[in-house]
């Protein structure tokens, strides 16, 4: 249910990018040839006209014509305040997210998040026709609900999941938003191209609220609620998440130590190494359709696909790595700390090494997307390492630990698509990109030495309520696995 639930999330938060599309007139002006078009047609033949042609073939050798709408006449700007007004209230409830989900339940938090999404989707067509400022409206509110979507989540994993199994459900449920990312593109294409654009959020809102009737009848914030769950089951998951340093629902700390936290050199490690992750992932999911349409000319409807490709290659990475992470874990072959360490190399190195070879492999597009999915397949590996940390160093808060890291990480989310703007307004050329892969480089190299040296496996003493005692030794992988083989003894 929760896989399903991070499907949905993603369907009406990423919709309306490739929604807006058939929404608004087209504007002639920004129709301009890819520089790999021109370099591959100036082999045969020499380009005249700066203007796409009806004929100019892709690197497929699909046609460049792309079906768009001639409904809203919204600006190169007013698109760009739509698209970015998600992210205005999704900053704002992240804390909020975590913080309630560990006081009221997973249940009610996520579960409403949803709800109000599909709501949100539903409104759009009606607000869109009235006016862009109201459709921005319904959007800032669609962001200020779903932003306490991971954050809410992290607080279950607290409470349900035993740790060495969390990177793998970190990597299967929290990662399906990279299959909602590859399949709701396409998917909304096909609708709009059918029945038009308001279908799209129609049908995307509509799933959300079905998944909803499921979610409240079935889904129960803690395992002792679960009125089906065996005696056997119940004593091997708190049996295992007690020795974790996760306190029973009876036992919640009432208050959050924000001085503790905010001076935690674990803490703001992690945090560090979310915002120079986030920066280059943030590149993936905005830009990567221009970069495949304005540098490579793939049309529109080769971008959905292609564009797809790398999400689901991180899908993959995040459900093989964390699989591999649990493990060794397991099998006592590293510890807590030094599979975050190894994983988080992974994830941010290899994806680094990438990008500078996209920099610098020119008009190569098919080395290019392999590329790309060889980045993002190895970039699932936080999954075992930066994302499952806060459950590792304070599981009683992990949902504001998450909550806080998500928000200061999502400033990435606001400032990359201006640093890109910025710098290939008028420029789309490949050297101008180069700069931009190059500025992800030391975001995810620096970064990540920061997190290499200071991360933690321990659980940390403001972890505890002031009433509780702290045990006489931190948790680690180790105790881990003794707990499983005497759960599984008794």
């Amino acid at each position: 249910m929760a896989w399903l639930g991070f499907i949905n999330l993603y369907m009406t938060r990423i919709n309306v990018s490739v929604i807006i599309v058939a929404m608004v007139k087209r504007n002639s002006s920004s129709s301009t040839v890819a520089p790999c078009l021109v370099a591959d047609n100036s082999l045969n033949e020499s380009v005249e006209s700066p203007t796409f042609d009806l004929t100019t073939q892709s690197p497929s050798g699909a046609s460049l014509v792309d079906t768009e709408g001639d409904l809203m006449d919204w600006d190169e700007t007013t698109q760009g305040l739509i698209l970015g007004s998600f992210f205005y209230g999704y900053f704002l409830t992240q804390i909020p997210g975590g913080r309630f989900a560990e006081m009221y339940g997973t249940k009610w938090v996520f579960g409403l998040c949803i709800f109000g999404g599909g709501i949100c989707a539903l409104l759009s067509p009606v607000a869109a026709r009235l006016h862009y400022g109201a459709f921005i409206f319904v959007r800032v509110i669609h962001g200020l609900l779903q932003g306490v979507s991971w954050p809410s989540m992290h607080a279950c994993l607290a409470q349900w999941i035993p740790p060495f199994e969390r990177p793998r459900f970190i990597g299967t449920v929290y990662f399906g938003t990279n299959l909602s990312t590859a399949m709701t593109l396409p998917i909304c294409g096909l609708i709009i191209d059918r029945y038009g654009w308001p279908a799209a959020f129609y049908w995307t809102g509509s799933l959300s609220l079905v998944w909803c009737l499921f979610w409240f009848s079935l889904m129960h914030s803690y395992p002792s609620e679960h009125p089906r769950i065996s005696s056997k089951e119940l004593e091997y998951i708190e049996l295992a998440i007690k020795q974790s340093g996760t306190s029973m629902e009876d036992d919640q700390p009432k208050s959050i130590p924000w001085r503790s936290i905010l001076t935690s050199v674990p803490m703001l490690a992690m945090m560090t190494a979310d915002f120079g992750n986030n920066w280059a992932i943030g590149l993936f999911y905005t830009q990567l359709p221009t970069y495949m349409k304005n540098i490579l000319g793939f049309s529109i409807k080769e971008n959905g696909l292609i564009s797809a490709l790398p999400f689901i290659s991180r899908y993959a990475g995040a459900v093989i790595m964390s699989i591999i992470g649990d493990w060794l874990l397991t099998h006592k072959y590293l510890s807590i700390r030094s599979t975050r360490r190894i994983f988080s190399t992974i994830a941010m190195w290899i994806p680094a090494i990438m990008l500078l070879g996209v920099a610098y492999v020119g008009c190569n597009w098919k080395a290019i997307v392999v590329m790309f999915c060889t980045g993002l397949f190895f970039n699932g590996a936080v999954a075992t390492s930066t994302l499952v940390n806060p459950a590792d160093i304070a599981p009683n808060y992990s949902g504001t630990l998450f909550g806080l890291s998500n928000m200061t990480s999502t400033i990435a989310s606001f400032v990359v698509p201006v640093v890109t703007g910025v710098m290939t307004d008028g420029q789309q050329t490949l050297e101008q990109w180069r700069k931009v892969f190059w500025i992800c480089v030391p975001m995810y190299i620096v970064m990540h030495i920061v997190f290499f040296i200071f991360v933690s496996g321990d659980v940390q003493p403001w972890n505890f309520a002031p009433r509780q005692e702290l045990p006489d030794k931190r948790y680690s992988s180790k105790d881990c696995v003794e707990e499983k083989e005497i759960a599984t003894l008794n």
